[in-house]
């Protein structure tokens, strides 16, 4: 279990600390203020790192170098009356190439990553996977 404990810092901004080591964050509002992370984008850098290392683990168990991969998650609010996350986009790119079982596993296990299984139906999600150089 992770914990994170949240501080409200005034001027729309807060503090996030990681219990565990003290690593720190800053946030605030995107719409008005937008000088820090904004709290949904701390959901997709989240979402994007949780794909990113579950791939991670495949690479390492079958020897694959996915060193250069990178992820790039957009996210839309929108909903009424109530607004929440309504559209994440995530586009995952791996400059190798792979024989079409690895291609396999490493879209497999980027899908089990549980932040992505955390999202409700709700909320419409697409992955795009892009392999090879660009």
């Amino acid at each position: 279990m992770s914990r994170v404990e949240i501080s409200y810092s005034g001027d729309q901004q807060c503090v996030a600390v990681d219990a565990r080591n003290g690593r720190r964050v800053v946030s605030d509002c995107s719409m008005t203020k937008g000088e820090e992370f904004g709290p949904e984008s701390l959901v997709a850098a989240g979402l994007g790192s949780c794909m990113l290392i579950s791939m991670s683990f495949f690479a390492d168990r079958h020897e694959l170098d996915i060193s250069g991969a990178s992820v790039d998650v957009e996210v839309a609010i929108g909903g009424q009356p109530t607004k929440r996350i309504s559209k994440i986009d995530v586009t995952l790119r791996v400059p190798r190439v792979f024989s079409d079982e690895d291609l396999a596993g490493l879209r497999a296990a980027a899908e089990t990553c549980p932040i992505k299984h955390s999202f409700g139906p709700d909320t419409k999600t697409t992955t795009r996977y892009k392999f090879g150089p660009s």
